[in-house]
């Protein structure tokens, strides 16, 4: 019960939501050294993730020492509502100008780069929009978390899910490759510059709901040659070029385009 006392309406509808798909799972239960979102019948762990990733880390590698499937739920809020209320009634509500796309989350997965691939992790990303409720205040007041640069006349109270617009699904490599442009995974002797990459993702992605950020596609690729999912390949002028990775060691994936 203690972990459940900070929990947000968005963390607990999603912990709620993933805990009914599989009859006899169940949530905040004990799997081996850790207290497990959800714990499956089979002994599988799902956790519900709505802060850092890194946070995970430790844990998802102990679980998976352990011989544990584990599913991690990233929701990421790609549109937002914010709710206002002064005096316990709701008197303000508008949207948000920030917007993501998935490509904006790959901050987040770098915490996370030492399991990715690992066999047995699962990623679930959610494109979700939520609404943020706020509680007015009469003089200006840090933040809970101590996080504020300037104090601000509200306080963040709760985040409520709107609704669930897409899910990705990361287990594979040929899972994290298809982020990138189609032209760019003809075959492992093709070079791109980061800027082409760019290019050929706003042309390609018309599903994305917010503008291609350059350096979410940068830390993508950063985290990308780590993984030896792509390589560098050599310079043009200034400009790194980089190629998709195939070795031996590391095939390409069946489904590679």
């Amino acid at each position: 019960m203690i972990s459940t006392l900070n929990e947000t309406h968005l963390h607990r509808t999603l912990k709620a939501l993933y805990a009914s798909r599989e009859e006899g799972s169940v949530t905040e239960a004990r799997a081996g050294q850790s207290i497990a979102d959800i714990l499956t019948p089979k002994g599988d762990v799902i956790e519900i993730q709505t802060s850092s990733l890194s946070h995970l880390r430790e844990k998802t590698e102990r679980l998976l020492r352990e011989g544990r499937k584990v599913t991690v739920v990233y929701p990421l809020v790609t549109e937002k509502r914010i709710l206002t209320r002064t005096h316990g009634k709701a008197d303000r509500t508008r949207r948000s100008p920030r917007k993501q796309n998935i490509y904006g989350m790959f901050r987040e997965l770098t915490g996370l780069r030492s399991v990715l691939l690992q066999n047995n992790f699962t990623l679930e990303v959610l494109e979700v929009t939520v609404t943020e409720e706020r509680t007015a205040t009469d003089i200006p007041v840090q933040s809970a978390n101590g996080r504020r640069r300037f104090k601000k006349n509200w306080i963040k109270t709760g985040k409520r899910l709107d609704s669930i617009l897409r899910t990705h699904v990361f287990s594979s490599p040929g899972d994290y490759l298809r982020t990138l442009p189609e032209s760019f995974l003809r075959g492992p002797d093709t070079e791109m510059t980061l800027a082409q990459i760019v290019q050929e993702l706003g042309e390609e992605r018309a599903d994305l709901n917010s503008p291609l950020m350059p350096n979410d596609v940068r830390i993508m690729l950063w985290l990308y040659e780590r993984l030896g999912l792509v390589r560098r390949s050599g310079k043009t002028g200034n400009a790194i070029l980089y190629s998709p990775s195939a070795t031996e060691s590391r095939p390409l994936p069946k489904d590679f385009l």
